[in-house]
């Protein structure tokens, strides 16, 4: 199988459409996009999002991130762009059994509540994106399904092909990192159903992550309706 990533700049641009919930139905398209950070785009990149209305942008990396690499969509007057750094999940976390609790911590993060709110109120298609398009992003993507009703499989396969898309990037990273433990880079299925557990024991019912962010239960009904109604 051929993992290509929607824009040309990046390496795992993808979007949460097309996966089967709890009910029946299936995530639509061109709603939310995930990716790792846009860092070139070319006129075909700029036309495509266009195209799909993919206009705002939530750009999750820490300043230090965003001063190495800029993100190309950042100064574009067709794009609403959005700076909303997470420490939390910048680093390596020391084991893989800790990057459950890493993803805990990203979760609850102090900016979390803007990324969610903007994630649920933009009246247009949104690409949220970190460095790799896996931790940060990946946490918010979990709990963008987990709030649609989409089954713990499709979650955490929607997690784990980011080590197929991020393939070249993380193998040089494992090169020049040869103490990095791999399996805790490269999308464990193990990292993401630890964390699943974690989430759903804390928040039974994803309306009550919402009310802990200082947002409301209809933001996560909006979330719900955008991607599945």
């Amino acid at each position: 199988m051929t993992y290509k990533s929607l824009l040309s700049c990046s390496y795992n641009t993808r979007e949460l459409g097309g996966i089967k919930t709890a009910d029946g139905s299936i995530t639509k398209n061109n709603v939310y996009w995930r990716s790792d950070v846009p860092a070139k785009p070319v006129s075909e990149d700029i036309r495509k999002l266009l195209d799909n209305r993919i206009t705002v942008v939530v750009d999750m990396r820490t300043e230090a991130e965003l001063m190495k690499t800029p993100d190309g969509l950042a100064e574009l007057a067709e794009f609403e762009y959005h700076h909303f750094p997470i420490t939390e999940g910048s680093g390596v976390p020391e084991s893989l059994e800790a990057v459950p609790r890493s993803y805990m911590d990203i979760a609850l993060a102090e900016n979390m509540p803007n990324v969610m709110k903007v994630i649920a109120e933009s009246s247009s298609g949104v690409l949220f994106h970190c460095t790799a398009g896996k931790d940060r992003t990946g946490v918010v993507s979990a709990i963008i399904l987990m709030v649609c009703g989409a089954d713990r499989e499709s979650i955490v396969r929607d997690y784990v092909v980011s080590r197929e898309y991020n393939h070249k990037r993380l193998e040089a990273f494992l090169a020049a990192h040869p103490e990095v433990d791999r399996n805790i880079v490269l999308a464990n299925e193990n990292s993401m159903n630890g964390f699943i557990d974690m989430f759903t024991e804390r928040f039974p019912m994803p309306e009550g992550y919402f009310r802990y962010l200082g947002l409301t239960a209809e933001h996560a009904d909006m979330i719900r309706n955008k991607l599945t109604r």
